[in-house]
């Protein structure tokens, strides 16, 4: 019955976005003035620099083949961050928010 219904919303959902009913979902932190605009890029095999708009606190993490992760700060202001690996190189970067 589970089933069933999962499926029936999943093909109602594609019949609505088809007619042109469905629209793009927003999620927003309670209290913020925004969307949160993020970026990231490997710099070399050992740091990451991430990027995000002014506004909710981030950060940029790394795992490194050492099996640690590494940060940067917390920061809320639109600038860079850099994360890099104690020891071994970057296997995953990304941006905590």
């Amino acid at each position: 019955m589970r089933i069933a219904s999962a499926l029936s919303v999943v093909v109602l959902s594609g019949a609505l976005a088809g007619a042109g009913f469905v629209g793009t979902a927003q999620a927003s932190e309670s209290g913020s003035t925004g969307a949160l605009a993020c970026s990231t890029t490997k710099i070399n095999s050992k740091t990451a620099r991430g990027w995000c708009s002014a506004g909710s606190a981030w950060r940029v993490g790394v795992k490194c083949t050492d099996g640690k992760h590494y940060y940067s700060g917390w920061e809320t202001d639109a600038r860079n961050q850099y994360a890099t690996c104690g020891a071994g190189t970057i296997t995953h970067y990304w941006i905590d928010r």
